[in-house]
């Protein structure tokens, strides 16, 4: 496949030196969906959309996908490949001859770009990440030198392969994509979108995994500052966002900043997910964990009490989560009782 991809930057620039490609008004978006179902872009041109190769191409990438879904990334793979052969033809080799038509080489360009993003996101499911940042690197470069750095697969190609850095534990990699990526969110988007927001938490963890605590704080508080005076909890990574930034204070020793940020992130998810929810119990199960850090052994227990009824009503008494939550809640109920035997002994 690497032999298929090395010259596709240079010679699709080539292809499309004559167009004219004024979609620059796209905006960038990051994907927080991990199993990688993104559509492919698909053209009004009846014509094209009928086109016995394209057809093709498209019944192989949506197959592979399907087989991606069913954590088949063997058959996925194949699938794949093959629909990146047959547009490499098209795209590339002796089959662009046949395709005249400005807008069917732009629509023949994105689509090859987005099949190398679906791909690259296929091997890293399948755990062949060398392989899997070639693809990524090359769909960037496609993609940014062809329509510039505001077309949306530039988004989706840019998440993929920061994430493949992280998972290939090259943090510092990984970290400078996803700084690329949150620019691009920002101009496009905003810093209140969820993008946003999920690029800074990736950042965050990938200083996190090269213990670097206060970039990490740096990161998380700068995030959250961005979003200005009036917060809106019901947008998706606010809540995660406040409980990053209690375990970050946490790792500097901030311990009452550490409760503030846990004491939001638990109202957060109380609101947006409800008070059945097990993201707010494992909320309370975290705040519960600041208390003690505080010292505020009672309050821990009632938060405890309280998690542990959610994952009850969830789960039974017999599902290992719930196990685990009893477990932490006598061992702080021990924890309790010894504190109050030295003071007696006192």
């Amino acid at each position: 496949m690497r032999g298929l991809r090395s010259s596709c930057v240079g010679a699709l620039l080539l292809a499309l030196a004559l167009l004219s490609l004024t979609d620059h008004t796209g905006v960038v978006c990051a994907k927080s969906d991990k199993e990688a179902k993104t559509p492919e872009p698909t053209s009004s041109a009846s014509s094209r959309d009928n086109d016995p190769v394209i057809q093709e191409v498209r019944g192989l990438r949506n197959a592979g996908m399907k087989l991606n879904d069913a954590k088949d990334f063997k058959g996925a793979i194949e699938k794949i490949r093959e629909a990146i052969k047959l547009l490499h033809n098209r795209v590339f080799g002796e089959g662009r001859h046949a395709v005249t038509d400005p807008q069917d080489i732009s629509q023949d360009a994105a689509l090859y770009a987005q099949i190398l993003n679906d791909y690259g996101s296929v091997l890293i499911r399948a755990k062949q990440y060398d392989e899997a940042i070639e693809v990524l690197e090359d769909s960037v470069a496609m993609v940014e030198k062809i329509y510039g750095d505001s077309h949306p697969s530039l988004g989706l190609s840019l998440r993929s392969l920061a994430d493949a850095y992280m998972a290939k534990e090259k943090y510092q990699k990984a970290i400078n994509k996803y700084k690329t990526l949150r620019k691009h969110v920002k101009q496009g988007l905003g810093v209140t979108h969820e993008a946003y927001i999920e690029a800074s938490l990736r950042i965050a963890e990938g200083y996190k995994k090269l213990d670097k605590k206060e970039k990490q704080l740096k990161v998380l508080q700068n995030a959250l500052k961005a979003q200005g005076g009036e917060i809106n909890g019901l947008t998706s990574g606010i809540a995660e966002l406040y409980m990053e930034l209690s375990t970050a204070h946490l790792a500097v020793n901030e311990v009452d900043d550490a409760s503030r940020a846990a004491e939001t992130a638990s109202a957060v998810f109380l609101q947006r997910d409800g008070e059945d929810s097990l993201a707010y119990a494992f909320s309370l199960n975290a705040l519960a964990g600041v208390k003690m850090r505080q010292q505020k052994v009672d309050d821990a227990i009632g938060l405890l009490e309280r998690a542990h009824k959610i994952a009850v009503n969830i789960y039974g008494e017999d599902d290992a989560i719930t196990k685990a939550s009893a477990k932490t809640l006598r061992e702080v109920k021990e924890y309790k009782v010894d504190m109050q035997s030295e003071k007696d002994e006192l």
